[in-house]
């Protein structure tokens, strides 16, 4: 199972079991939760910058990785 970086919070997911996916410039970004993944569709650039956090604060969902 290959696992890939939420760019939002930092959490490491499977894309199989990805809450939701966006895709940026040509790259598809998956994300744990709905609020992760919103919150890239309105600021994409800040999560995919050379200088984005490393974990840039999670979701206000009851998520697990909240």
């Amino acid at each position: 199972m290959a696992t890939v970086t939420d760019p939002v919070c930092g959490m490491q997911i499977d894309p199989a079991n990805a809450v939701g996916s966006s895709t940026y410039e040509g790259q598809s970004y998956y994300f744990c939760s709905r609020g992760c993944e919103t919150k890239f569709d309105a600021a994409a650039e800040k999560y995919t910058a050379a200088t984005a956090p490393a974990a840039a604060g999670c979701c206000t969902t009851a998520h697990s990785c909240c």
